[in-house]
């Protein structure tokens, strides 16, 4: 990938996710609501996302014009993000003094004393530790060795559905880093991961599978100015009129579909607070 014009993300700040984290287990009257109801789990793949932001009154607008997303509040702190009728994540709203802003994984655990016992093991650090959050499960918050930031939730009552492969949703995730066999590594100690690579546009790429499904993948990070982080992807049916709409909007495209990158099927963007995710174009 071509260096960046801008910089585009942020390491969340720890103190400002466990206020958030410790404000929703402490509260008596905040239960979240489930993510499902099924009882079936999906251990080892993503199953939710949050987006924490210092502007939740300038990202509402900029998602739901752009992607059609809608935001029902749970409390003055947390909202649900849905689209056409389904959660598809959540947003926490960080103090506007923090520099938060940064779009969280969740990965699916059945054990969360077990997974952050692995992660210790493998070099990982526990930013938050386990918090039971009602109505949702129990939650911790991990840095890899390279210092990306994810979450890990072992859910009260069952893992969501994956979600339909069409405009609008999350489609994959990948670790951008600086060393994809370390990263690689890492994260294969935290599940019955499988290590896989096949050739796309002539270029090797690098993921792990669970139960034969792909997982998430790794990219060596374009420059030294992006931090070790995790990448997200939002499915578009046409990539230059999606990036025009995220102009008009208030979002910043660092990086604009180019033939060299993906053959000119992908854009690495930046939300109106800095939150930063890609957008890939498939038909």
């Amino acid at each position: 990938m071509k260096p960046f014009s801008m910089k585009w993300l942020t390491v969340p700040v720890t103190c400002s996710l466990a206020l958030l984290v410790t404000a929703c287990s402490q509260s008596p009257s905040l239960t979240l609501p489930a993510l499902a109801s099924s009882n079936n789990k999906a251990v080892g793949t993503i199953i939710w996302r949050d987006l924490a932001t210092t502007a939740p009154d300038k990202v509402q607008p900029f998602y739901h014009n752009v992607f059609g997303w809608n935001f029902e509040s749970v409390n003055d702190d947390y909202s649900l993000i849905t689209y056409q009728g389904q959660n598809i994540a959540g947003m926490a709203k960080m103090p506007s003094n923090s520099s938060t802003n940064y779009w969280l994984p969740v990965i699916s655990t059945n054990n969360v004393d077990n997974t952050l016992s692995q992660s210790k093991l493998a070099g990982g650090k526990t930013l938050i530790k386990k918090t039971t959050l009602k109505g949702r499960g129990e939650l911790a918050v991990i840095q890899d060795p390279q210092g990306a930031v994810f979450s890990i939730l072992n859910t009260f009552t069952g893992d969501p559905a994956p979600l339909a492969k069409q405009d609008g949703n999350w489609i994959w995730q990948e670790i951008w880093t600086d060393n994809i066999s370390q990263s690689q590594s890492f994260y294969q100690k935290l599940g019955d991961f499988k290590s896989t690579d096949k050739t796309m546009l002539g270029h090797s790429y690098s993921y792990l599978a669970i139960n034969d499904q792909p997982a998430f993948g790794f990219v060596k990070k374009p420059n030294a100015e992006v931090p070790t982080t995790w990448v997200n992807y939002i499915k578009v049916s046409d990539i230059n009129a999606t990036v025009e709409k995220i102009e008009l909007n208030g979002g910043h495209v660092l990086m604009a579909p180019t033939k060299e990158v993906r053959n000119g099927t992908v854009a690495i963007i930046r939300d109106p607070a800095g939150a930063g995710f890609v957008i890939q174009e498939m038909k």
